[in-house]
């Protein structure tokens, strides 16, 4: 299953990882408190060390409690094993709900405005059908914890593949695209037999960076403007199975609250500043790119403030959420801080 998200690390991760295991002994604990699709942090625990992950949107954190800590096959004893509750999750029957009608090609939006084209109408009623079917599960106790996690962390994948978007949930295609218009399926996913001890919350990095108790911390905070909350907004609604106002043409959440200092030019330099001050590990990784909202120079004069900078570099295809973004490579940069 791929991740549609931006800033995804996965294919950094191995890079990033062996930057941190030449300061980093293994088997230390480390922290990715901006954990996004968990992608550095299950590549950290399978190279032996103990994360702690993080994230202040719900669904992140339903992705890093099933890459981190569900390391085999879930039980599910009421269904006789994890192959059946795929099968079980293929077999549920549609339903025109919430889904069906704000964000359906067939839909009828409660503001009034015209069908939301983010999935066709019959992915759009089986994702009604599935969240209610699993919401039951868990109100009824059939399920355990780290199950119920596992079932979203399946439907968002899934959803993923049919939604009808160039790679974010920030709006939708004018028409339905051919991966759109396919079913809504579901496979086994794997399971990494990690060996450390690890560990996930939600919470922004503003709550919880003094709490933080690690040998290292790896911070991935946003690049650009584009505010995560707002641009994964059913991705967050799926994780919360809840039914917010779906708000203007968009449909989105109400979202502002969870807006991301990081994303403002403005606030940006700040956020860094103000992370950094409430630290208080010995190491910190910082993921940042080239076309970020805060230029090199101004970063290296806040790091430096905090201790001695030292900068690893690496180039990767430009993330193309549509198909007026620019091409290219950009320079990744990972800047390690040894704090005084």
């Amino acid at each position: 299953m791929s991740f549609r998200y931006l800033g995804n690390k996965t294919k950094l991760s191995e890079w990033i990882v062996g930057e941190i295991s030449k300061i980093i002994p293994v088997g230390s604990k480390v922290a990715d408190p901006m954990c996004g699709t968990a992608s550095v942090s299950l590549a950290l625990a399978l190279a032996g060390y103990s994360v702690t992950a993080a994230d202040a949107l719900a669904f992140p954190v339903i992705h890093a409690k099933c890459r981190l800590l569900i390391k085999q096959p879930p039980a599910f004893k009421a269904f006789g094993g994890y192959n059946k509750v795929i099968n079980w999750l293929q077999s549920i029957p549609p339903k025109e709900g919430y889904f069906f009608n704000e964000f359906g090609d067939a839909g009828s939006p409660a503001n009034g405005r015209a069908p939301r084209l983010y999935f066709s109408a019959f992915n759009a009623a089986r994702i009604d059908g599935i969240r209610e079917s699993i919401a039951n599960l868990a109100k009824s106790e059939t399920i355990n914890e780290l199950e119920h996690s596992l079932l979203l962390h399946s439907l968002i994948l899934s959803t993923n593949k049919v939604a009808n978007i160039s790679g974010t949930y920030g709006y939708f295609l004018k028409e339905l695209s051919k991966n759109a218009q396919q079913a809504i399926s579901f496979e086994p996913l794997k399971f990494e037999t990690t060996p450390g001890n690890h560990s996930v919350l939600r919470a922004s990095i503003e709550e919880h960076a003094s709490k933080l108790r690690a040998e290292a911390v790896y911070l991935d905070p946003p690049y650009t403007k584009r505010q995560y909350a707002g641009n994964y907004h059913i991705l967050e609604t799926l994780a919360l199975e809840d039914e917010p106002i779906a708000e203007g043409d968009g449909g989105l959440r109400p979202w502002k609250e969870q807006a991301s200092d990081f994303c403002y030019r403005r606030f940006a330099a700040k956020a860094f500043r103000n992370t950094l001050e409430r630290l208080n590990t010995p190491h910190v990784f910082i993921s940042y790119s080239q076309d970020g909202q805060v230029n090199e120079d101004e970063l290296l004069s806040i790091f430096s403030d905090f201790g001695r900078v030292t900068i690893h570099q690496q180039s990767y295809n430009r993330y193309r959420s549509n198909n007026r973004a620019k091409d290219g490579n950009l320079l990744e940069r990972l800047y390690h801080i040894h704090r005084y």
